[in-house]
């Protein structure tokens, strides 16, 4: 279990008011961090060519994939294991599966994906789709604290140019008890718990972000990602029927207890709760 490490800081104001004095007490407790731990995860990664930071995984999915399709995140700051399993599964449609394809890639200097990546993993290769509609692939991420708070970020670039913009990757949270939407600004939101931008040419660095995710009491939930849904389903115009890449990178961060979140306890709020004006005569 993650540790957490807290710290109260307290503040004493005097005041005089005509023959009273006001006295204001403002003590709190606070995280010291946003987070206990952060972890990485290449889905494609070819060893001797591509480079990695120490502590990044490698766990992938697909024809050709050398790497275990299931394993523990390793927290990046130290290379402890995080206790948080996370899973590969293919739901398979027609023709070839997916491929672990390694394809090069960049993102954008500035873009969401490369202030989250960037010199931590390579961006390049991706894991690919089937040959026909309604494939999907679940990575379901397993052993969290059911009272914890987590961010989960995750995107992926074929990098193929203009021809490849069609090739749309819808995602999807599932299964969890609470979440914030948060992807990029230029993504295309469905609703909050489902995001879609083309994977065939996403230099400019979009990514799926959901924060405060909440696991329940089975302690996990599952991104699932496929081919767009089409425009009459809320998804993006002129997606390709079926092409559009499962995945390429991911970032899990453990943000603490709920109790404790940073994100939600403001100190405005805290500040009026706590407030007293004392008189003393």
């Amino acid at each position: 279990m993650p540790n957490t490490n807290s710290s109260s800081e307290g503040l004493l104001l005097l005041g005089l008011r005509g023959s009273s004095l006001s006295v204001i007490i403002f003590s709190i407790s606070v995280s010291l961090s946003t987070a206990n731990w952060v972890a990485f995860n290449d889905c494609v990664y070819e060893k001797g060519v591509q480079f990695t930071k120490k502590n990044v995984t490698t766990f992938g999915l697909g024809r050709g994939n050398p790497f275990p399709v299931e394993g523990n995140l390793l927290q990046f700051k130290d290379g402890e294991d995080t206790g948080v399993t996370v899973s590969f599964v293919e739901h398979k449609s027609q023709g070839n599966t997916i491929n672990w394809a390694k394809d090069g890639s960049t993102f954008n200097d500035g873009s969401d994906a490369f202030k989250i990546f960037n010199d931590i993993v390579d961006v390049g290769g991706n894991m690919s789709y089937n040959d026909g509609p309604k494939w999907h692939l679940d990575l379901i991420i397993s052993g969290l604290e059911p009272q914890s708070l987590y961010t989960f970020v995750g995107t992926v670039n074929r990098k193929g140019g203009v021809g490849y913009k069609e090739r749309i990757t819808n995602w999807k949270i599932l299964e969890a008890d609470g979440f914030e939407y948060a992807c990029s600004i230029d993504a295309h939101k469905i609703d909050d718990g489902q995001v879609e931008f083309s994977t065939g040419e996403n230099s400019e660095g979009l990514v799926a972000k959901w924060a405060d995710i909440g696991s329940g009491k089975d302690g996990k939930f599952i991104v699932r990602t496929s081919h767009g849904i089409g425009e009459k389903k809320g998804g993006i115009k002129g997606a390709h029927e079926y092409k559009g890449y499962a995945a390429g990178i991911f970032m899990l961060e453990y943000q603490g207890p709920r109790s404790t979140n940073p994100g939600r306890d403001r100190i405005p709020t805290i500040w009026s709760r706590l407030k007293q004006d004392i008189k003393i005569h």
